[in-house]
């Protein structure tokens, strides 16, 4: 859903003024996303403000804190089945109006707008909206705001318009990046993207990120190994472990390996142990 006018970031990269969007597979994704930047906002001494359009709230584990507010627009928010611009908009100005106080640092706006989406002409008045946003949050220099969109309850088209309608696109934050190695957490499929080169000094952020995606998933976990240069017989080893240890819970797939990978794990047999699956 990227245009050429957005530019993907992820959540730590955000900067006041942006005014991005997630378009999420399921809840796991966006608790996990939304909350990093739920979590990244207080500990930056900034208020957050999470709108909420329906009961009961869908927000990602929110923890009580004092610099964050629950706004519901599930009564305002509608009229008569309605989606209704006015409060929304109201939400928004006071929240970006809260980033001139000098008791915050800045002010983080953070909601899911399915509802909105579905509401009878929703898609329309929420574009509108989402302009306007765009004008409230610009100028700024201490306001971010995060829009939220469930996949599974937009069409593609819809989609597109609101991808269209933002300038940043947020992705998850790496569970580990250095200079040599990028671990990065996926959701379609669920697993994790490995970038770079994997050698014995980074076998415990293997297992560490491996353990973490893998714990009672009981569901297949991909690899996106594409983008991986290097990868030493000991962190193979680690992925042969793994699968084995996860059989009969859901297959360890390692997808998109270079030829020369592919030719390694075929030649040794690893592609045969139970447990361990070679995608695509």
């Amino acid at each position: 859903m990227e245009s050429l006018w957005t530019v993907r970031r992820p959540v730590r990269e955000l900067r006041p003024g942006d005014h991005a969007w997630l378009a999420y597979t399921g809840r796991e994704e966006q608790h996990h996303v939304t909350g990093a930047f739920v979590r990244a906002g207080l500990d930056a001494g900034e208020r957050v403000v999470y709108l909420s359009g329906a009961a009961p709230v869908t927000a990602p584990r929110l923890p009580a804190h004092e610099r964050l507010s629950v706004v519901a627009l599930g009564r305002g928010g509608r009229r008569g089945g309605h989606f209704d611009p006015a409060a929304l908009m109201r939400a928004v100005a006071e929240a970006v109006a809260d980033a001139g106080d000098e008791d915050h640092r800045g002010v983080r706006i953070a909601a899911d707008m399915t509802w909105a989406v579905r509401r009878p002409g929703g898609l329309e008045l929420l574009l509108d909206c989402e302009r306007r946003i765009d004008i409230a949050i610009g100028p700024s220099t201490r306001a971010i705001a995060l829009c939220q969109f469930d996949r599974a309850r937009c069409t593609a088209a819809e989609l597109e318009a609101l991808g269209g309608s933002h300038g940043v696109e947020v992705v998850p934050d790496p569970e580990f990046e250095d200079s040599v190695l990028r671990i990065v957490r996926t959701f379609r499929p669920p697993g994790l993207a490995l970038a770079g080169e994997l050698d014995a000094s980074r076998h415990a952020v293997l297992l560490e990120a491996l353990t973490t995606v893998a714990a009672g998933a009981g569901r297949e976990v991909h690899l996106d190994l594409s983008r991986l240069r290097f990868i030493d017989l000991g962190a193979l080893n680690i992925l042969a472990d793994t699968a084995a240890h996860a059989s009969g819970r859901g297959a360890l797939v390692l997808d998109r390996m270079s030829p020369q990978l592919r030719t390694v794990v075929e030649t040794v047999g690893w592609h045969m142990l139970p447990g361990l699956r070679l995608g695509p």
